[in-house]
């Protein structure tokens, strides 16, 4: 089977509707979703209709969090996040569906032990794994694979029991060069195989949102 693993939409369903074109192109039979559906851009509950349309597995992200009300909207980001104006648009079936979303989930494919989660295993929704942090270096032999997310920067480092896999970001990508580039990872579970794909997306649509999205998330895109 060949598996999607993707993460950080943050309300961009140009950039989501790019990579599910890709997807299809790559032949991709099951979605799963590392968490961060809103914030950022307005389209926050458009991306989770599309998420349940396609019958996407989903992990909970910290943003997602701040959605269901577990954790406050800092203040000082609203003007960023715009979280409010999801809250205010989203459905209670909608809502529902996000807080049905587990921090991690831990499954087996040909024999594979595989953990989904969007920050760390050692920190489900904030932990940061950099490809030059400890994390990267994270150790388990109980886990053969991890994929992870919340960096919005995608990178793969094979430790001696696991592959740690961060699969960088739909909606937001941060690494330098890559802002127009979506990431996601490619797991083929016959194989046992991971790789990361890049997207080459137009952001002329979502630079026409200038005055709508917050003008540091627009330069995120021209990096």
């Amino acid at each position: 089977m060949r598996i999607a693993v993707f993460s950080d939409i943050h309300g961009n369903i140009s950039f989501f509707e790019e990579f599910l074109r890709d997807a299809e192109a790559e032949h991709v039979e099951k979605y799963i979703f590392l968490g961060d559906s809103v914030s950022y851009y307005p389209f926050g509950v458009q991306v989770i209709r599309k998420l349940r349309e396609i019958g996407a597995l989903c992990v909970e992200g910290n943003h997602d969090s701040m959605l269901r009300g577990e954790f406050p909207i800092p203040e000082k980001h609203e003007p960023v996040y715009q979280l409010r104006k999801t809250m205010a648009e989203i459905s209670p079936e909608e809502l529902a569906f996000v807080k049905s979303w587990p921090e991690i989930i831990h499954e087996t494919f040909n024999g594979k032990r595989i953990t989904f989660v969007h920050g760390s295993p050692l920190n489900h929704l904030k932990g940061y794994a950099y490809i030059d942090s400890e994390l990267a270096l994270y150790d388990n032999p109980a886990e053969d694979i991890v994929f992870c997310g919340h960096t919005h920067r995608p990178w793969i480092k094979q430790n001696p029991h696991t592959l740690m896999v961060n699969v960088g970001s739909v909606g937001l990508p941060r690494d330098e060069g890559g802002g127009s580039k979506p990431a996601w990872a490619l797991f083929d579970t016959d194989s046992g195989s991971v790789s990361l794909h890049r997207v080459n997306a137009d952001i002329t649509p979502l630079l026409s949102l200038s005055g709508v999205v917050h003008e540091s998330v627009l330069d995120a895109l021209r990096r």
